[in-house]
């Protein structure tokens, strides 16, 4: 049973170490949400071991695909927005996403599979997959903290300061 994995951790491996260079090209996460979604429509379908197969290697790979590109996406918008102190930012990130995969996947998936069965958890993931995954083309070009509030700010001073210097 455990073997049906075994497609996820190699994609997973090969996702992660070819996507990284990739990742700023292609759109980043957008992509790995649709190929996310789509597996997930297709692993409820399956009717043997075999169809498991290219969709959990596909899902390893997306997942893949988001690991190396989460982690250079907050850095990016640290450096656009705040001060470039990362660490803080990649904590945030990282605790996020053990929470998920910790309290998310046997605590909360267990009550969800009992409520809706398993196919109608994996079509809502996947449905949700599908929303979200456009709202990813928004980290293309995010907008850039007000330069022009800043250089102002700095003007004033100097002009104040030259100012007391005159007199």
């Amino acid at each position: 049973e455990g073997a049906v994995f075994i497609p996820a951790s190699l994609a997973y491996l090969i996702g992660t170490n070819i996507f990284g260079p990739l990742a700023y090209k292609m759109g980043r996460s957008f992509s790995s949400g649709v190929v996310n979604a789509w597996n997930e429509l297709s692993i409820p379908l399956a009717k043997k071991f075999e169809h498991l197969l290219a969709p959990n290697a596909g899902w390893g790979f997306a997942i893949g695909m988001v690991d190396s590109a989460m982690m250079p996406i907050m850095g990016h918008l640290v450096d656009l927005r705040h001060v470039s102190v990362y660490g803080s930012v990649y904590a945030i990130a990282d605790v996020a996403f053990c929470l998920g995969f910790a309290i998310g996947s046997p605590a909360i998936s267990g009550s969800i599979i009992q409520a809706i069965g398993f196919k109608w958890l994996m079509w809502v993931t996947a449905i949700v997959n599908m929303l979200y995954s456009p709202l990813m083309i928004l980290l293309r070009n995010p907008s850039k903290k007000e330069e022009k509030e800043v250089s102002f700010n700095i003007n004033i001073k100097i002009l104040l300061t030259q100012s007391k210097i005159k007199e």
